[in-house]
């Protein structure tokens, strides 16, 4: 019989991948006065385009299924087709068209943003990425793959809203259960359960000490002892 093993996923990749993939995400960008939307979901996507970038001390890759045209990013550049220019003028030219891209990125990341380079993909396949589309003005313009190692995408995702903190809403009903021992019954025992009858624990500790832990479906951890019509708290912790 064939074995099957189980890849271990870390902490850190169940983060990335609920913050990115467990709901919707978009953003929009002003490139050059005109809006620029950038949508992140997964999608099967061939790829022709590579930029490399860095970001703060780690190379990085943008894998695209097609380059968009520099006019998006900067008017200056209308009617240049990027493919077109010579290597070395390529960079230099897709480096300015996205100078305000970058500085947005950096001030939001509170780390450098910078272009390196730009040519055609290699046969490979992309991991540890984040998939995303990019549209302006309803358009599709290209689809593609941010390659990045854990540490900028753990980066990204903490720039990602979260869902509200549950103990800053109002009108929220919540119900605990509180278990103060416990025993086994056989099941006639149990079929044969009458209202005053006496169920004995076999495990009374907590009902002896009177202490009590309450943990929330919101994480929320109460510690604290019983009184005659409750709990009485005495230490709260998230």
């Amino acid at each position: 019989m064939e074995s099957l093993a189980l890849k271990k996923i870390s902490r850190n990749d169940i983060f990335i991948d609920n913050v990115f993939y467990g709901r919707r995400i978009g953003f929009a960008l002003q490139c050059d006065g005109r809006p620029l939307e950038v949508e992140i979901r997964r999608h099967e996507t061939q790829f022709s385009t590579e930029i490399g970038l860095t970001i703060g001390r780690y190379p990085c890759a943008l894998l695209l299924e097609s380059l968009p045209p520099l006019t998006i990013f900067s008017q200056q550049f209308d009617d240049i087709d990027l493919q077109s220019l010579p290597e070395d003028i390529r960079l230099l030219a897709l480096q300015v068209a996205t100078e305000a891209l970058q500085r947005h990125f950096s001030t939001a990341l509170k780390t450098t943003v910078t272009v390196d380079s730009v040519g055609a993909t290699a046969a490979k396949t992309p991991q540890n990425g984040i998939d995303f589309t990019l549209a302006s003005e309803q358009n599709h313009l290209a689809a593609g793959t941010l390659v990045a190692p854990k540490e900028v995408l753990a980066l990204l995702a903490k720039k990602i809203p979260h869902a509200p903190n549950l103990r800053n809403l109002k009108n929220l009903e919540m119900a605990y259960r509180v278990c103060v021992g416990s025993t086994r019954l056989s099941s006639e025992d149990y079929r044969n359960l009458a209202e005053e009858d006496i169920v004995f624990l076999d495990q009374y500790e907590l009902a002896k000490s009177k202490k009590v832990g309450i943990v929330g479906f919101d994480g929320l951890r109460i510690c604290g002892s019983f009184s005659e019509t409750g709990v009485i708290v005495e230490q709260i912790a998230q």
